[in-house]
């Protein structure tokens, strides 16, 4: 490569010109040249390799063996030179880019499809790839293979930032269709939900969430016959579906996925009932996380995670914007 540092394009395509027509008039005509210029050229190009590449006849030139050994690689440089050139470099680029969210998976049951939506009315191209919330998330997010992640805390630090989406603060019970409850006559309290095997619920594998019945269960010292702890939506309603367990849940979708694939129904709690949990779990968070800069995607991205978690998240009285610190 170094023998050929000095040369041009140019000398490699008068080179394949004079190979394919031995005429070094018909080349200067076809590259529209002065003559001395292609002699010039295939002076350099003969110094570079330093071997004659033709040899000159009364007639004309003769390709030298050297000559007939480099063509068919001169020839594809300049034919890919060619496809260079005409190729559009205002066209749009198909290669989608793939954005990693990382959310706890109750909560993200159709964010796939709104922000696919999203996309196509922004004209832009991505594929986008949901995975449940972990503990690591964190270390995702700093080693860039999350890009934003729906957290149950907040991380105000020199590379990440959070911003409060919602605040959940109220409860929903889901059990069988026929489950006693439902046919209960009078408000609902925790003792009553206490009376029945209770299933833990998360939509994540975060070691840090505490379950609000488990929390009341501890510091009131009631008895909790707890059966199980599942994180997927499918466990949750199978589990419900043969026995007279209860659960409780905060995600409208993740509800209204279970009573309409399973037998299961779903009962809001009274306000007095979910203040009375919150005062001992506290309430439900969830934060937009994400880096604080190098961030290659459009700020619509986080808007709409933001927008559908909101809308997701069963509260009273809603949710607002505001940086944690």
């Amino acid at each position: 490569m170094n023998k050929l540092s000095a040369n041009y394009l140019f000398d490699i395509q008068v080179f394949v010109l004079l190979y394919e027509s031995l005429n070094a008039t018909a080349v200067s005509q076809t590259l529209g040249v002065p003559s001395s210029k292609v002699s010039r050229s295939l002076k350099s190009l003969r110094h570079s390799l330093n071997a004659p590449l033709f040899i000159r006849k009364q007639q004309g030139f003769e390709r030298s063996d050297l000559a007939n050994d480099i063509y068919p690689r001169m020839k594809r440089i300049v034919d890919l030179a060619k496809q260079c050139e005409h190729m559009d470099t205002h066209a749009k680029c198909t290669r989608k880019r793939e954005l990693v969210i990382a959310c706890p998976s109750s909560l993200s049951l159709n964010l796939l499809s709104e922000l696919q939506q999203k996309a196509i009315e922004e004209e832009q191209s991505y594929i986008f790839h949901l995975k449940p919330s972990s503990s690591n998330v964190v270390d995702l997010l700093k080693q860039q293979y999350v890009d934003i992640a729906v957290t149950s805390s907040a991380y105000n630090t020199e590379q990440l930032c959070s911003s409060l989406i919602t605040k959940s603060d109220t409860y929903v019970l889901v059990a069988r269709r026929e489950h006693p409850l439902f046919s209960c006559n009078k408000s609902l309290d925790i003792d009553d939900i206490c009376d029945y095997p209770y299933i833990s619920f998360s939509g994540s594998d975060l070691n840090d969430v505490i379950d609000p019945i488990e929390s009341y269960a501890l510091d009131t010292e009631r008895d909790l016959h707890l059966v199980l702890r599942v994180c997927f939506l499918a466990d949750l309603m199978l589990e419900l579906e043969k026995s007279d367990a209860v659960s409780l849940l905060n995600h409208s979708d993740a509800i209204t996925f279970l009573c309409q694939r399973g037998n299961i129904a779903a009962m809001t709690l009274d306000d007095d009932l979910s203040q009375q949990i919150n005062q001992r779990s506290g309430q439900c968070h969830y934060y937009l996380t994400q880096m604080r800069c190098d961030r290659n995607y459009p700020d619509w991205v986080g808007g709409e995670v933001d927008r559908y978690i909101r809308a997701n998240v069963i509260s009273k009285a809603g949710g607002h914007h505001e940086e944690v610190s």
